[in-house]
């Protein structure tokens, strides 16, 4: 597994905008590029991170969206202050509920 992580200040007027175009991007990687799911969370300071899990680096470096959503990608971009890859890592080991 392949993760990454971003930090995210979305200007706060535009939180709501800004969720429903992740979502949709997000499903967009899962059903074009074969991610195995991405997840939004919320620091109290209003930093949203996201985490972002796929099958290997290969796919997350391979994944190219249709154009409608590459276009939306660019759209939630533009609802923050600021967007940051905060990492990139492999998976070592895991302990899962099981």
């Amino acid at each position: 597994m392949y993760v990454v992580t971003y930090a995210i200040k979305v200007r706060p007027d535009q939180r709501q905008p800004f969720s429903v175009c992740w979502r949709t991007v997000a499903e967009a990687k899962r059903d074009h590029c074969g991610s195995l799911g991405s997840r939004l969370f919320a620091r109290s300071d209003g930093t949203y991170v996201v985490l972002e899990e796929w099958p290997d680096r290969a796919s997350y470096e391979a994944c190219v969206l249709p154009d409608n959503y590459r276009d939306l990608d660019s759209d939630a971009r533009g609802l923050c202050d600021s967007w940051d890859k905060t990492g990139e890592m492999e998976l070592a080991e895991s302990v899962t509920v099981g």
